[in-house]
């Protein structure tokens, strides 16, 4: 369940959070429209729209698989047997974290964004080499290089990926964020500056946010449940039954 839990938890922050991609690449997508609005040329805004989606999310995927394959390694380096326990704190943290950005407005995120500053001054150049779009392949590279782009947003659920426990997950994870962000994207990109009126919905943002931060809480219950006094005891006890049992029964008895 907490995987699941996980996953519907990216989306939704994906589908609230897209108001702030919006803000990044909104132009990009809303450009990828109108370049195919009129006449022969609107199948290849859509096609062009469609691709650049696929490539956004596919360089999260791929972003996702990576966080998660260094923090597998390094648990296995590490070797600590409560090593999941520590992953599931550190995504109730990071739920919350989301939940209270989205419902308060609060801009401790963002700060992060500068962590992959160096990273898009590499790739910026030649993101702009696919500015406008000249064909669907140049779509698909523009979203594929435009998903490294630094947002405070991404590079959090970065982080959730990144603790998933494994590639797979990792990669899951943020492509079901970016599914989230896909109405909002799309919407930009084949209706120009209609999904804006979003923003004129500030009770989505908190319900979405208090949605988050309920996950965070229930994904923290039980790892911190494990450490209340008593439930250690509780489960050496049951050990001790279980063995007491056991010996009972190779005896005959």
């Amino acid at each position: 369940m907490g995987s699941e839990l996980t996953f519907l938890a990216a989306f939704i922050a994906g589908l609230a959070g897209s108001l702030h991609c919006l803000g990044m690449c909104g132009g990009i997508a809303a450009s990828l429209g109108m370049a195919g609005s009129v006449g022969t040329n609107a199948r290849r805004g859509w096609l062009n729209a469609l691709l650049y989606n696929v490539g956004r999310i596919t360089s999260y995927a791929v972003i996702g698989a990576a966080a998660a394959g260094l923090v597998m390694a390094l648990g296995i380096a590490v070797g600590r047997p409560d090593w999941g326990g520590l992953l599931r704190l550190v995504t109730a943290f990071i739920l919350i974290a989301i939940g209270v950005q989205l419902a308060f407005n609060w801009a401790g995120l963002r700060r992060i964004e500068a962590l992959g500053g160096r990273v898009w001054q590499h790739l910026a150049p030649l993101a702009r080499r696919f500015m406008p779009p000249k064909t669907p392949l140049h779509a698909l590279a523009l979203g594929g290089l435009w998903g490294w782009l630094p947002c405070g947003l991404v590079y959090t659920m970065v982080l959730a990926a990144s603790v998933s426990g494994n590639p797979i997950n990792g990669a899951a994870i943020m492509i079901a964020f970016g599914l989230g962000t896909l109405p909002a994207m799309t919407g930009t990109s084949l209706m120009g500056q209609q999904a804006q009126r979003l923003r004129q919905h500030p009770a989505f943002r908190q319900l979405a946010g208090a949605l988050l931060i309920f996950f965070g809480l229930w994904t923290a219950f039980f790892p911190l449940s494990s450490l209340m006094p008593g439930h250690g005891d509780h489960s050496h006890s049951h050990v001790q039954e279980v063995g007491q049992h056991q010996g009972h029964h190779d005896s005959g008895i």
